[in-house]
């Protein structure tokens, strides 16, 4: 649109005055409300629906704000922890893994499992941030002592044949140890196999010879006659199957006298 030179030169530059104006107030007026959401986000806490923030200042607990609630707080002195109240109201469960473990006789084992927990009230949520700030971190290792304690009580045949009664063990020693030491509260200790090491799989296989031979030294005729391995015979037969053949009974030498 071409210009119009009628209007003096004070009246043609009012409208375009005008409008620098109005973008430079409407410039100021969005860069103010940036300013203002980010200020808010950081002196304001509003929890979502889901979702539990623990406020500490200099590592004691302010305030827990749960759902619906809102408060103001100072960025510089204060910090903030959320929670999602869907995962600590629910059972968690960390994965599955191996921990090393000695029984009662020294054989090495390996045991997988898995815990199943939940980490308790806000009284729980604020004692822990207080005093360790740990969740999942130290729920490992206690498993692996409570594998390790349990186990050792225990001989490898009692772990191998009554598996059920182990898993209840486990579950009440990892209960005890995680209410002690994190304040949470195990519901179960569920395992998911039990690996004998190559000592105990040793002793088995070389019990199992020993019996098999027993057996079959037993059921042979041998035994009913006089025989001259009756001494090995009884050895045999009084062999407890635990280890090397005992010996306890003086062999009879049935060679003829030297002249």
């Amino acid at each position: 649109m071409p210009r119009d030179d009628s209007l003096p030169a004070a009246g043609r530059s009012k409208p375009e005055l005008t409008r620098a104006r109005a973008a430079l107030l409407g410039l100021g007026g969005l860069a103010c409300l940036l300013i203002a959401s980010l200020i808010y986000r950081q002196v304001t806490v509003q929890p979502g629906t889901a979702q539990r923030v623990v406020i500490s200042r200099g590592g004691e607990v302010v305030r827990i704000l749960g759902p619906g609630q809102w408060g103001i707080i100072n960025p510089w002195s204060h910090s903030r922890t959320v929670y999602d109240m869907a995962i600590t109201a629910a059972d968690r469960s960390l994965p599955d893994r191996g921990m090393p473990a000695l029984s009662a006789e020294g054989h090495p084992l390996t045991v997988f499992g898995t815990a199943f927990w939940h980490e308790g009230e806000e009284a729980d949520l604020r004692w822990r941030f207080t005093h360790i700030r740990a969740e999942t971190e130290l729920m490992q290792p206690l498993m692996a002592s409570a594998v390790q304690a349990v186990m050792g009580r225990l001989r490898m045949d009692e772990i191998i044949r009554d598996a059920t009664a182990v898993q209840a063990a486990l579950t009440e020693e990892l209960r005890r140890r995680a209410r002690d030491l994190l304040r949470v509260q195990v519901t179960e200790f569920a395992l998911t196999r039990i690996e004998p090491g190559e000592s105990y799989r040793a002793v088995v296989a070389e019990r199992e010879i020993g019996r098999a031979r027993a057996d079959s030294v037993a059921a042979s005729p041998a035994v009913a006659s006089n025989n001259q391995n009756a001494v090995d015979v009884e050895l045999i037969r009084r062999w407890d199957g635990r280890g090397v053949i005992p010996e306890t009974m003086e062999r009879r030498d049935r060679r003829p006298p030297e002249r």
